[in-house]
């Protein structure tokens, strides 16, 4: 450095407190979320305080909450804080685009001149001549499905064309120097002649000039906020009539998306908008200082000029920390908008730790919808935690997988029966190969027979069985209550069923039809052989079952459940007996009778019919109650074929008989 370039820059005040102010966002940026104790997407429709107080958000700044709380109830802190990771993200990423086209179209035109000058020339007078927020508008919104990178192309396609028009006057300027001339005449290359002349000589000027655009960038950033586009999506409160509650609220938090609270509520809560407003404003500030100060180091005929190599080491040490803040921290952040189940898990129990420590997972869910992404992405994941506060759930949601678009709040999306659940412990299967099975076992079917359809994959633990399961739920996007395919699968294993499994499944679902315990009084099975067109596991498991139950409680109430388990599922059904009908043995199991007929007769009976060519064949299973006696009467039929053999199993001894 030159002598006297210390106290130059300690006297140029804007440089000074421009750099200063950029270290403090920096930090911000890089620690805030470890300033801050509260959530940022926890949402709250009351405030409840230590001292029994309480108030419907949003609320102006108080002792628990410094700068308020939004319409949502979420702590203004706490997403001015977090927010300046996401904000600073998109910028950043912005900022190096814009630099890079307006660094190579300016020297490409400004080097090369001739058709290539007028070419760079026409294209750059045509797009500043757009205005930069229409633009960046039409962009954002046609990218809307890349959350982040849709912003930062948004963001990064304008406001270049100037800078190139800039550069390209600089590089003919520079073109022409005795310096630039006698090196060319030295022999030394083109390549030779950009990075140790040309760009050295542009770099003190491109230093102030995106000190400025960045200020402009967030600038360009807290507009779209503001008009409400925003890069991940809103919130719509309605009531029964479709009529918005709320306005269109921010889901991530990010300080453009803050500020869309201004429109609505500029003049009855004026800390909505004046608390993003004003953080705007100082950073938008700050990176004007930044780059009037380094405007007077440039300057060789300011008072405050710094030597080449002083800037140039400032300016160095800047670059250097930009570009590894975007490859490393923003690349990484950009990345994070489309979430794993595992990621969104740990991050769903992370807030959760945030809001209420010690809340227990008690169930995860999956959504896909044919209007949203259908199975390449899923629409929403949902995590529900047992609460230890007043309500009985808490639900942290992901929409579109987006990390940016977490949602914490008390509330329930999947109409789940939490007092049936125990904590969800660990489980081994993967959420793709529980969705694979369900659509083998009937969903591939009902999505292309339906126009709109909802697939869910509900990881859950009942407490009527033994393990953590699968539920995969296919129904009308407009009665997930009643799905029309309902696949159930051991989450611990390779989604295999079992007896236990089915028949604990198809009580609980009876239990929730009936509204109450319940008593079984029929049950049927159909095996078939795993070949042809409607093939299944052969002797080895069953294609359905189907088990109907009564009210165990309810002497008077004759209505009978139906519910269907594996392959055949569906809705349950519910009809009426006339009559009170008598319960089937509680340790009876209908599926375990196949196996004591094919030792007693039925394998013998398939032999013979392969030995006369017939190698496909099904079984079908039902329990009857005759002479005061259990018998459950399995019938073995040739497909095709008109053969068929009946035999009747006694459950009290064992014995198989074969009746025709």
């Amino acid at each position: 450095m030159r002598r006297g370039d210390a106290g130059r820059m300690l006297r140029n005040v804007a440089l000074v407190l421009g750099l200063v102010g950029v270290i403090a966002l920096g930090a911000v940026a890089l620690f805030g979320p470890q300033l801050s104790a509260a959530d940022p997407q926890a949402q709250r429709l009351v405030l409840f305080y230590p001292d029994g107080t309480f108030k419907v958000p949003p609320t102006p700044p108080d002792q628990y909450n410094p700068l308020g709380t939004d319409p949502l109830g979420r702590d203004q802190l706490a997403r001015i804080l977090w927010g300046a990771r996401l904000t600073f993200t998109v910028v950043l990423l912005a900022l190096l685009l814009r630099a890079f086209l307006a660094v190579f179209f300016g020297v490409l035109a400004g080097w090369r001149g001739g058709n290539a000058d007028a070419l760079v020339m026409l294209g750059t007078n045509a797009i500043a001549g757009v205005p930069q927020l229409l633009l960046a508008l039409l962009v954002a919104v046609a990218l809307r499905e890349y959350a982040i990178l849709g912003f930062v192309v948004a963001l990064g396609s304008v406001g270049w064309a100037e800078g190139a028009q800039f550069v390209r006057a600089e590089v003919m300027r520079i073109r022409r120097a005795p310096y630039v001339e006698a090196a060319r005449a030295l022999g030394t290359r083109t390549s030779g002649l950009i990075t140790r002349h040309l760009l050295r000589s542009l770099a003190p000027q491109l230093f102030g000039l995106f000190a400025l655009e960045a200020g402009a960038t967030l600038l360009l950033l807290a507009e779209l906020g503001f008009l409400g586009v925003f890069m991940s999506g809103g919130i719509v409160l309605v009531d029964n009539n479709n009529r918005p509650l709320l306005p269109v609220r921010d889901r991530a938090p990010e300080w453009g998306q803050m500020l869309a609270g201004a429109t609505q509520y500029a003049f009855s809560n004026q800390f909505v908008a004046f608390v993003p407003g004003v953080v705007v404003a100082a950073a938008v500030f700050v990176f004007n200082l930044l780059g009037e100060g380094a405007r007077a180091a440039t300057d060789p005929f300011s008072a405050l000029s710094l030597s080449p190599r002083a800037v140039g080491s400032l300016g160095r040490a800047l670059v250097a920390l930009a570009l590894l803040g975007g490859l490393f921290f923003g690349v990484a952040e950009a990345r994070s908008t489309e979430l794993s189940f595992d990621d969104a898990l740990r991050l769903a129990r992370e807030a959760v730790e945030r809001v209420e420590p010690g809340d227990e997972l008690l169930a995860a869910v999956v959504r896909y919808r044919s209007d949203s992404h259908a199975l390449a992405k899923p629409q929403k994941l949902n995590f529900y935690f047992r609460s230890r506060g007043i309500f009985e759930i808490l639900r942290v949601g992901f929409p579109d997988a987006d990390q940016n678009a977490m949602e914490v709040q008390h509330d329930d999306e999947d109409s789940l029966d939490y007092k049936t659940m125990a904590p969800l412990g660990s489980w081994s299967m993967a959420v793709p190969r529980a969705l694979a099975l369900g659509e083998d076992a009937g969903g591939r079917a009902f999505r292309n027979s339906s126009r709109s359809w909802l697939a869910r994959v509900v990881l859950v633990r009942q407490s009527a069985l033994p393990v953590p399961t699968y539920r995969v739920l296919y129904s009308s996007p407009n009665a997930i209550a009643d799905p029309n395919v309902d696949v159930l699968l051991d989450a611990t294993q390779n989604g295999e069923e079992t007896p236990e499994l089915r028949r604990g499944f198809a009580t609980l679902r009876a239990e929730a039809a009936l509204g109450g315990p319940v008593i079984l009084i029929g049950a049927s099975a159909n095996w078939r052989a795993s070949i042809g067109v409607s093939g299944g596991f052969g002797v080895d498991r069953p294609v359905g079952v189907r088990y109907s139950f009564m009210r165990a409680d309810v002497a008077n109430d004759t209505r009978v459940a139906t519910v269907s388990a594996g392959a055949g599922s569906g809705p349950v059904v519910v009809g009426n007996a006339n009559v009170r009908q008598t319960a089937l043995p509680a340790a009876f199991d209908i599926e375990s009778v196949l196996g004591a007929v094919e030792r007693q007769g039925g394998a013998e009976l398939r032999a013979a019919w392969a030995g006369q060519g017939v190698s496909d064949w099904s079984a079908n299973a039902f329990a009857d109650l005759r002479t005061g006696t259990l018998a459950v009467i399995v019938t073995y039929v040739q497909v095709p074929g008109p053969g068929f053999v009946p035999f009747r199993y006694d459950l009290a001894t064992g014995r198989v008989e074969r009746t025709q």
